[in-house]
């Protein structure tokens, strides 16, 4: 079976809301958790288990990314880091895109286990 690319927004499963609360909680030596809550009606939405976070700073997350990481010298590092931003943002974009022209419908519950 192939694999669709798929993108969604978070939906409030009460009032289906896409105005989210994200409460991110850092544990040492486990993968941060961000459980989302509704703006809208308060719902619990879902919790999240990230390995790896890129904020608006990608330069940043980079070097977080790559810390266990030895880089040979300082151009490579620089070109890493502008590839990384340069993908980043396209992946972004693309993604906004896909979700303006054709939102998901399904949950993205249902979509996670699409591809398990």
């Amino acid at each position: 079976m192939t694999q669709i690319e798929r993108s969604k927004r978070e939906h409030c499963p009460q009032c289906d809301s896409i105005q989210m609360y994200n409460y991110v909680h850092v544990v040492p030596g486990r993968d941060a958790e961000v459980f989302i809550e509704c703006l809208e009606c308060g719902a619990f939405v879902a919790r999240y288990t990230l390995r790896a976070y890129t904020s608006e700073d990608p330069y940043r997350s980079y070097l977080r990314l790559m810390r266990q990481r030895h880089m040979s010298s300082g151009a490579a590092t620089r070109k890493a880091v502008e590839q990384f931003r340069t993908e980043l943002w396209n992946d972004y974009r693309r993604v906004k895109e896909m979700v303006q022209a054709a939102e998901e419908s399904r949950s993205v519950e249902d979509l996670l286990e699409e591809i398990e």
